[in-house]
């Protein structure tokens, strides 16, 4: 019994030194001499939870629970454990027990407020957040993840008034900086959001993700200052498996597929649940059914790209369902619901419940089309929404989880070398993995080259991607570009005062005149198609290229020229020319990219015969084929799901 006894004591000594793996392997041992103690298996389960290792939490504090049902800490810390597998709902299930068992336990109020906050019940969850400030009114916490869930309400006031609040209580809070340093990125307050991610960094340097926060709020301003030492740290944390940057913002800084996968995997820290793909789903001649899921059913890309596949879908073999999961919709919303057999508005539904209601309506494949962008619910697909999930259009890489089967992909975006670096399956159309659209008649009414801001009689380079996706590299190559060609100016859509003062300060760097930088605002959609006309060459960005916004200008009849990368979000471009046979004008360096870009600008003839051929009928018709690609993307659907046909 001594040796019980020296042997748990040594074990919490060494727990509370921070050396978990040497408590663990010694709490261990204490188990094997006595495994009726509850205490023991309790903290035995803590340590595996402070690992990270969530099922053995789990599976230990069961055990814990079993021998002492009315130990509150057992509750509340397995909790935590399903919390971090985004389990919710079983989450605050074991936080009410908690509280049960003692009213005046403080820690599992506040992890349920926030569970309650992630599983969309906001007015529960600040209810719960209102007890925690009786209980412990000077707790900085409570403020700092209410500030969070106001944030989540759109109530920016509160919001600000909270994590005020938590810093005051607490002027060293990294994680109040950082949130409030998110919500002003939000709002476009680009200097006071690097304020805060400055002062997060200053207080803890290795709190998750804040420094590729930093370093993506520095790109939305065009402030390159020390670039190449940013990118090369972020390289290295992330070989070292560190959370220091989110997928998407990894696109457009490194070229590296190795290093996306190893980014969304860190990023996906998902417990995805088994799902039934054994038995038959379906009888023969029974329609399919497909559920989109997205954020994204508004005025956006994503829905720009798919409103005709959503049109064209064969309804006498499909039944398609729409799930959309943002509380932002406009008049587009409206429109794309009435081409789905039923759409659902999700917004305030949990992961787990969204998931539900997929698997009540029997839906047969789910295809994300947001993945690791803005209002991402990734967490939908670990509870098993369809028996087969889809990553598909919305996010250019893989999405690091196990929880997807398949990735649609093409062989130019997505080589069969690159297979390794993808989580997902992948599955290939026969051409261009993005979606074609009918040709959009824009009124041509009187619009000029004046009206645009442009000097009429110069030749206009453009590059109308965002200008986060602007790096120091490709800016270069731009400013050779002009001065080794005359009368030309550079096109850019910037509307950020700050962003055009870097711009203009990078421009003189590099001997040339800032007043050859033209700033585009942002319009309405037709706008934008209708002054893509005044475009003579359209300049892709690197690594992270025009996708959306490439198939628009070859689209109006505006030659595009990339370079070709690793990564698919670099290679998009080149995708759509190969598809049109215009292969010619993909390089595969910035060396190739800046020739390119000055013979087309010297040689009339040359551009001319590329915008004729753009604008000849078989090229149109491969470009706009809305039909023919609905049913290649229908063909890959029951591809999928043929052998429950056998």
């Amino acid at each position: 019994m001594s040796s019980y006894n020296n042997n748990f004591n040594e074990a919490k000594k060494l727990h509370a030194s921070g050396k978990i793996k040497e408590a663990q392997k010694l709490y261990e041992e204490t188990v094997k001499n006595k495994n009726d103690d509850y205490l023991v298996l309790s903290l035995l389960a803590t340590t595996f939870l402070q690992l990270k290792d969530y099922d053995k939490a789990i599976e230990n504090f069961k055990k814990s629970i079993n021998l002492n049902p009315k130990y509150p800490e057992s509750f509340n810390n397995r909790g935590i454990a399903y919390a971090e597998i985004q389990n919710y709902r079983l989450a605050i299930k074991d936080y009410n027990d908690a509280i049960n068992l003692n009213k005046n336990y403080f820690s599992p109020y506040i992890n349920k407020g926030i569970a309650l906050k992630n599983s969309q019940k906001f007015n529960q969850a600040i209810d719960c957040f209102k007890i925690c400030i009786k209980i412990n009114p000077k707790d900085p916490g409570i403020y700092n993840n209410l500030g969070n869930l106001y944030v989540k309400l759109k109530k920016n006031d509160e919001a600000y008034l909270a994590f005020e609040k938590a810093i005051i209580l607490k002027n060293d809070f990294a994680q109040a900086y950082s949130n409030r340093g998110d919500l002003n990125f939000s709002l476009k307050k680009y200097d006071l959001a690097l304020n805060d991610y400055s002062n997060a960094l200053k207080f803890n340097d290795g709190l998750d993700y804040v420094y590729g926060k930093y370093i993506n709020t520095k790109m939305c301003i065009n402030e390159w200052d020390n670039f190449d030492l940013n990118i090369e740290k972020l390289k290295d944390d992330i070989k070292k498996n560190k959370k220091i940057i989110n997928p998407f913002y990894s696109l457009y800084l490194i070229d590296s597929p190795r290093l996306h996968k190893k980014v969304a995997q860190l990023y996906s820290n998902m417990k995805c649940r088994k799902r039934d793909q054994s038995s038959p789903r379906l009888i023969i001649g029974q329609k399919i059914k497909l559920g989109y899921f997205s954020a994204d059913f508004k005025n956006h890309a994503v829905l720009h790209l798919m409103l005709d596949i959503f049109k064209n879908h064969d309804k006498s073999k499909f039944e398609i369902y729409g799930f959309n999961h943002s509380t932002r919709k406009d008049e587009m919303t409206e429109i794309v619901s009435k081409y789905f057999y039923k759409f659902f508005d999700c917004s305030n539904l949990s992961d787990e419940e969204i998931a539900n209601l997929s698997k009540k309506n029997k839906i047969d494949i789910a295809i994300d089309l947001t993945g690791h962008t803005n209002d991402s619910r990734s967490g939908i697909y670990q509870h098993g929404p369809a028996p087969t999930i889809i990553n598909y259009l919305g996010y250019p890489g893989t999405m690091g989880s196990n929880c997807y089967d398949f990735i649609i992909a093409d062989e130019i975006i997505l080589p069969r070398k690159e297979k390794k670096n993808f989580v997902e399956n992948i599955i290939y159309l026969p051409k261009c993995y993005q979606p074609k659209q009918d040709k959009i008649i824009t009124k041509d009414k009187k619009f000029s080259k004046k009206d645009a801001g442009l000097p009429e009689n110069s030749f206009v380079f453009a590059s109308l991607n965002n200008n986060f996706k602007i790096t120091p590299i490709i800016f270069e190559a731009w400013m050779e570009i002009l001065k080794k060609t005359e009368n030309s100016v550079l096109w850019l859509l910037i509307d950020d005062i700050v962003a055009k003062k870097n711009i203009e300060k990078e421009t003189a760097k590099r001997g040339v005149d800032v007043n050859r930088i033209i700033y585009a605002s942002r319009v309405s959609y037709k706008e934008h198609l209708k002054r893509l006309k005044f475009i003579d060459l359209f300049l892709d960005t690197f690594p992270y290229g025009a996708h959306t916004t490439a198939k628009e200008a070859i689209s109006m009849g505006i030659p595009l020229i990339t370079i070709m990368g690793k990564s698919f979000a670099s290679r998009v471009a080149s995708s759509i020319l190969s598809d049109i046979g215009l292969e010619k004008l993909i390089t595969k360096n910035n060396k190739g990219y800046i020739n390119l870009a000055i013979k087309l600008r010297e040689d009339h003839n040359k551009l001319s015969k590329i915008k004729i051929f753009l604008n000849k009928s078989e090229t149109i018709n491969k470009i706009h084929n809305p039909q023919k690609f609905t049913e290649d993307l229908e063909e890959i659907y029951i591809r999928i799901l043929k052998p429950v046909y056998s």
